[in-house]
């Protein structure tokens, strides 16, 4: 292989990596005068944590590449989440509980799913929508605040977890 030949099969590979880097990035969705984001966000500490997924909206799944945010058109909304345990490795999660949320989407609003454990490695979650604009939950059932369990994950306050999205693990068929 000559020199010239080894530069030119360089330049190909160089372009390629660029093509290639350019085509992984999507644009953050933004929402619109008539559509909304919801977005999926991490949950837990060091010890023990992981992601919630978006897994389907009004039994629309989003990009196969991107289940981290979905846009969807203004009004009400059927979304299914998964919550996955990661213990510190992104590349290895492996899904652990389930939650369908009801909530009204608002135009021009980001809606962020959110999960907590309900006691240390019980794999139940308090799963939850909240309005990014303004932290308030539009569905879904969130730790009570200021209580022992919210704070501690005791079971004094699990009997607040009894609607449809308080997530346990997946029925395996």
């Amino acid at each position: 292989m000559t020199m010239r030949e080894f530069f030119r099969c360089g330049a190909v590979a160089a372009a390629l990596l660029v093509f290639a880097s350019c085509a992984g990035r999507q644009a953050a969705l933004q929402p619109t005068d008539r559509t909304a984001v919801v977005k999926a966000t991490s949950w837990g500490k060091v010890y023990r944590g992981g992601n919630v997924e978006i897994a389907s909206v009004n039994g629309l799944e989003p990009n196969l590449r991107l289940r981290s945010a979905m846009e969807l058109p203004a009004g009400e909304q059927t979304a299914v989440f998964y919550v996955y345990l990661c213990n510190g490795d992104e590349r290895h999660c492996t899904l652990i509980a389930q939650a369908q949320i009801s909530f009204r989407a608002e135009p021009r609003h980001i809606y962020r799913a959110r999960a907590r454990e309900q006691i240390n490695g019980s794999n139940r979650f308090w799963v939850w929508v909240e309005d990014e604009i303004d932290g308030k939950t539009v569905g879904g059932v969130p730790p009570s605040p200021g209580s022992a369990a919210a704070a501690h994950g005791r079971r004094d306050d699990l009997r607040a977890c009894t609607a449809v999205a308080c997530a346990s693990a997946p029925r395996s068929s």
